[in-house]
């Protein structure tokens, strides 16, 4: 790659682990409500973190089809990447949360919302069976795991990578990412204008639950053109190398003018300058020879933190005292999710086993 830049030194790992970071303290803060906490809540971005995640898998994933040897080969490697762990984290907390429950045991596995939680959970439809039954009833939010809702969007993203890549050999590269970013931004920008139309006209309104435009502006079709933008650093990744300080610039005024004028409305250019410039000016070492602990930091936070706001925790203890328990737990618990259900099912030729291999450069 020009400029010195190479596309498998990369700090893209490192980006994910600060993404799922961001996550998992600014859940901390919403599920809390602690004042200790606010700053979470008013410096970092959930949403920022998560479009970040999304441009980063669509430069990964759509890579990751053009070197499959097949179309089954792909899939295989999606799957064995996301589920095993998506699977264990949903299973064992149907499972283990039993004694939380308010419910007797036989009560509690016997109930139909235990068994349409594991049903609609482990298709991703987390939306249709949110929490299990008696359990988190106390807590502000009652939702075993609200940070899962992404993982159906993702899901989408991977189902519809062989589909744009037959648009492109059929119809140019060009046009057809250039239509799918336009359909996308047109369906995130249009339920955004009916949200806001429907804010104004209940302001007055005592529930300030989202609006069905609101939850419609987030899913799969409104978050596509995060994806495109990954995609596109991949197919342009030659004729930007060469180009870094001047996209680090454009990067930081664009985002200063997005964050000042328009609310986060232009986030995907400012979100896309970043995840190139940061993920491949500089190679900051193998960040992955120890493992790959963003996922499980993003899918084990949210449960661990409802568990500790259960007992109580949140208030009975003093805040660093709760942030540094918190903090344990998740990495320890992603670590142990890492070594004993996600590596195992890695493909052979997964980036993981051949970093994890090869130790420190």
């Amino acid at each position: 790659m020009g400029n010195g830049a190479d596309f498998n030194k990369n700090n893209l790992d490192f980006l994910r682990l600060v993404f799922a970071s961001t996550v998992f303290l600014f859940h901390m803060h919403a599920l809390t409500n602690l004042t200790a906490f606010s700053a979470f809540g008013e410096y970092l971005s959930a949403p920022f973190a998560v479009r970040s995640f999304f441009v980063i898998s669509g430069l990964l994933i759509y890579r990751s089809y053009n070197r499959s040897s097949s179309m089954r080969s792909y899939f295989e490697k999606r799957v064995r990447r996301i589920y095993p762990a998506y699977f264990a984290v949903i299973v064992l907390a149907a499972i283990a949360l039993c004694p939380l429950s308010l419910l007797h045991p036989l009560q509690y596995y016997g109930a139909l919302g235990f068994w349409k939680y594991l049903a609609a959970n482990l298709l991703f439809l987390n939306f249709l069976a949110p929490s299990l039954p008696g359990v988190f009833t106390s807590n502000p939010n009652p939702a075993v795991n609200g940070a899962l809702w992404t993982l159906k969007i993702e899901v989408a993203f991977y189902l519809c990578v062989p589909v744009i890549h037959y648009l492109c050999t059929r119809l140019g590269t060009k046009k057809t990412l250039g239509t799918l970013f336009f359909l996308s931004c047109l369906w995130k920008y249009g339920f955004g204008y009916l949200a806001s139309v429907e804010s104004s006209r209940s302001i007055y309104s005592l529930d300030s639950s989202r609006s069905v435009y609101e939850q419609l502006q987030v899913q799969f079709p409104g978050q596509l053109l995060y994806f495109i933008a990954g995609v596109l650093i991949l197919l342009y990744f030659d004729n930007l190398v060469g180009h870094f300080r001047s996209i680090g610039l454009v990067t930081v005024c664009l985002f200063a003018i997005d964050h000042w004028f328009t609310k986060g409305n232009l986030d995907v250019l400012s979100i896309s300058g970043m995840v190139f410039v940061v993920g491949f000016w500089r190679y900051f070492g193998n960040f992955s020879k120890y493992g790959d602990f963003s996922y499980g930091v993003y899918i084990v936070h949210w449960p661990i933190l409802q568990i500790l706001i259960a007992f109580g925790l949140a208030t009975r203890i003093a805040p660093e005292m709760f942030f540094l328990l918190c903090v344990i737990l998740v990495v320890l618990v992603a670590m142990l999710l890492w070594v004993l259900v996600e590596s195992r099912f890695l493909a052979s030729g997964s980036h993981y086993r051949q970093v994890t291999a090869k130790g420190p450069a």
